[in-house]
């Protein structure tokens, strides 16, 4: 009888002590300095320069894509399998999940006729 009284308190305690280490973990600290990323800027005259060049190949690669001469992108994300199960196999998960649902029913209606 005392194991039941004394496994519960340290289960729950031994769970807490798990648990609460995330709770008193350091965040980042106000006095640190923090590490910034720098962005390069680019001056005008670079600017200007790649606006007719983008221009250009935006043009040539619509073109060629008119033409048929590229083809599109391999999807990024490849299609799923098929989870393998036979038509039959299906019919016969369909008749079991129906037939254990009127089952319920047919049960639970005499039940409450009681």
């Amino acid at each position: 009888m005392i194991k039941k009284f004394v496994t519960l308190p340290l289960l729950l305690a031994l769970a807490l002590s798990f648990c609460a280490i995330s709770v008193f973990a350091e965040g980042a600290k106000k006095g640190d300095p923090v590490s910034s990323t720098e962005v390069k800027e680019t001056s005008r005259k670079e600017a200007n320069r790649a606006k007719p060049k983008l221009k250009a190949d935006m043009d040539k690669l619509v073109e060629e894509a008119k033409a048929g001469k590229i083809a599109p992108h391999q999807q990024q994300f490849p299609r799923t399998a098929k989870n393998g199960l036979s038509k039959t196999t299906k019919i016969v998960i369909a008749a079991s999940a129906i037939g254990a649902g009127v089952f319920l029913i047919v049960m639970f209606h005499a039940l409450s006729k009681d």
